[in-house]
């Protein structure tokens, strides 16, 4: 058995080194960069009235997800596509009410819709609140490739620091019109003062979550502590894409529990949403699937239209996540709903980008 006392000094020979290029990125691991290619190329052209369901649905598993751990199923019947939870990959500690991952299968739907859309099909959307699954009918017609769809391949969440200069007026506008879903409701915090309120939310529900064993074993169950790992698996959260070092997976599990500490995270979270040009607060209407699924959809159209403009977005999460602070948080936002998803936005660089199972990998298995 390895020795807490060894852990740690391996962990900062291992970090130590990472400034001296242990971190490769863009990396030397050709199976993460073909990987990364695979899932975000453009789209493959389908013939006549053909409904190509593979690509539609790797285009669908590019969306925002909880800890990336795509917990949605598809299936085709005719003109018709079905998303719904794969419960193996739910996370019952952060998310035991299973709002995100509700969110999750929005968010999917969204970019399924779009994907049709540029594919030359419309899209009916159903949702059925007991089995928490959403029907798209699919009807031929004329292809609409839109910014939004175009942003699909781009997008992603990242840790990075963003730029806090404030956005425009009509930038703004732009990005709460994509909001724009039925049951819906958005609340944007731009004054500083909002958002150093916001930054103490969530530094407390950060710390919540790092004082909790369950938690932190859940989370480190998603980490990829490496481009070999990541593209093993294809999903969970990329250490790259967070900004963190490349770290053997041994030594990455072993040294987590002691290095995901509120002491350590904390100022991270501080200096990120210092680093915001603003945040987004997302509310259903009605607190059930039905309104959580929209939540999702509408959240990947807000994505999406950030993206477009060369805006970078993130999820800080913690003050809905923990029931405590949730109380208070909702409280302060005085807006008589419960809050759904927070994310945080401004101009910024990418990072490398996690990676999502292939279309054969959740198609069809129904």
């Amino acid at each position: 058995m390895v020795s807490r006392r060894t852990v740690l000094i391996a962990s900062g020979l291992v970090i130590g080194g990472a400034g001296a290029g242990y971190m490769t990125w863009p990396g030397s691991d050709p199976a993460y960069r073909n990987a990364v290619k695979a899932s975000r190329s453009t789209m493959a052209a389908a013939s006549g009235s053909t409904i190509n369901a593979a690509e539609l649905v790797r285009f669908a598993t590019l969306a925002a997800n909880s800890h990336n751990t795509q917990a949605w199923l598809f299936d085709t019947q005719g003109s018709t596509i079905r998303i719904k939870p794969d419960v193996s990959r739910r996370c019952p500690v952060v998310d035991p009410e299973d709002r995100h991952l509700v969110a999750s299968l929005g968010c999917a739907t969204e970019n399924l819709v779009l994907a049709a859309a540029a594919a030359g099909f419309s899209a009916t959307v159903a949702f059925k609140n007991a089995e928490h699954a959403a029907t798209i009918s699919l009807e031929r017609s004329q292809a609409q490739s839109s910014s939004a769809f175009q942003a699909i391949v781009k997008r992603q969440s990242t840790r990075a620091p963003f730029d806090p200069a404030p956005l425009s007026a009509e930038t703004l506008r732009a990005m709460e019109n994509a909001i724009a879903k039925p049951g819906v409701r958005a609340r944007f915090l731009t004054a500083r003062g909002d958002l150093d309120r916001l930054k103490e939310f969530v530094v407390q529900g950060n710390t919540a979550q790092c004082n909790d064993p369950a938690f932190v074993d859940e989370l480190c169950s998603w980490v990829r502590f490496n481009q070999t790992q990541a593209a093993e698996t294809r999903d969970g959260l990329f250490a790259g894409a967070s900004g963190n070092p490349a770290l053997p997976s041994w030594l990455g599990r072993a040294i987590f529990p002691y290095v995901f500490r509120a002491t350590a995270e904390n100022p991270k979270y501080r200096a990120q949403i210092d680093g915001s040009a603003g945040a987004l607060i997302l509310y259903a209407e009605a607190d059930a699937p039905t309104g959580w699924f929209n939540v999702g959809r509408a959240s990947q159209r807000f994505m999406l239209e950030a993206t477009a403009r060369d805006i970078r977005t993130s999820f800080v999460n913690q003050p809905v996540e923990v029931a405590g602070v949730r109380s208070q948080f909702s409280t302060w936002l005085g807006d008589g709903l419960r809050p759904a998803l927070i994310m945080r936005f401004g101009r910024g660089k990418t990072l490398p980008y996690s990676l999502r199972r292939p279309a054969s990998a959740v198609l069809g298995r129904g």
